[in-house]
């Protein structure tokens, strides 16, 4: 169970940290577009799309990173009352009732949108129309990620509830 816990892990870590750099890309994109368009008055007529679709890679495939970390957003005002094994019956609770029907609609439908336009070649509306298959493809590559990122925090929790500590 260790290794395919740290495979998941590891995976997520991977492209979290990858993807984490695309960042740095949007922002000259964007720090060039503004010189180009403010002092050159020459505004590039990609860089609106490509900044977008980048932003949602980033946004999207590092969501399982972030699921890996607890770093989404949570009310914890009544949890972390709670002892250990509660909280994680609560979580395990969740996922069950909330998080894997969600990732199931995601990946259902989000795989027959990317193969609608990949069998259309879609393309952007922008002046350059760049392809947007690619980015649809990361809509069901992310539910996968980060079904597969829940599964091993489910693991984890059955632990915690097993012998009431975390792990």
């Amino acid at each position: 169970m260790s290794v395919f816990l740290k495979s998941i892990d590891g995976l997520n870590t991977w492209i979290g940290r990858i993807v984490g750099w695309v960042m740095i890309l949007i922002m000259f994109i964007t720090v060039y577009d503004v010189i180009a368009r403010r002092v050159f008055n020459a505004p590039l007529l990609w860089a609106f799309d490509v900044s977008t679709q980048l932003f949602a890679l980033h946004f999207m495939i590092t969501a399982a990173y972030a699921l890996m970390h607890n770093e989404h957003a949570s009310i914890d005002v009544f949890r972390i009352q709670m002892s250990p094994r509660t909280q994680a019956i609560l979580e395990l609770i969740c996922y069950v009732i909330f998080f894997f029907p969600f990732m199931y609609v995601l990946l259902r439908f989000g795989w027959d949108f990317a193969a609608r336009s990949w069998a259309m070649r879609e393309t952007s509306w922008g002046a350059v129309s760049l392809p947007l298959y690619y980015i649809k493809t990361v809509i069901p590559l992310t539910a996968a990620l980060l079904i597969l990122q829940a599964l091993a925090n489910i693991v984890r929790l059955v632990g915690v509830i097993r012998k009431g500590v975390a792990q």
